[in-house]
């Protein structure tokens, strides 16, 4: 007679919360690297992110296929389950609220960088002035007489 391991929900349970308690661990380390603006050491995470939320939708699939069982669950262990989850959906808030302010201060600088290019360029404008003056001369030689006067007559 062979015994075979059975995928309890005792033992579905304790292998959801270590999979939530997993998440809260990368998604804070998320959190920290959003706030210090850095972004390309997140993409070492996403790939451990991305295998814990496929573990937890799993094991949450497993245990909401029979929810009869939760009447029967330890208290200890379904307290325990309450509070990881609680404890990610605040995480989960947390990593939102860090993402949309890494995103506006990128938006913001982007935007200053767009506003100091335009300006730049309109600085170096080189367009010519009906006298065939380049605009950028014209600006100079308008601070500096020139003792050069051009023949309008060519």
């Amino acid at each position: 007679m062979t015994t075979a391991t059975q995928n309890t929900p005792e033992t579905t349970v304790h292998s959801v919360i270590a999979t939530v308690k997993g998440l809260v661990s990368v998604m804070s380390r998320e959190i920290e690297l959003l706030r210090a603006m850095k972004i390309k050491e997140m993409s070492q995470l996403q790939e451990q992110k991305l295998v814990l939320v496929n573990a937890y939708e799993q094991g949450s699939s497993q245990l909401k296929k029979d929810p009869s069982f939760m009447q029967h669950l330890d208290p200890l262990l379904k307290e325990e389950l309450r509070d990881v989850i609680q404890l990610l959906n605040t995480t989960v808030s947390e990593n939102e609220t860090a993402l949309l302010a890494a995103k506006t201060s990128n938006e913001r600088l982007m935007q200053a960088v767009v506003e100091a290019v335009q300006e730049q360029k309109v600085k170096s404008s080189t367009s010519y002035s009906q006298a065939g003056v380049l605009a950028a001369q014209k600006a100079q030689s308008t601070q500096t007489t020139a003792p050069m006067h051009l023949n309008q007559c060519l």
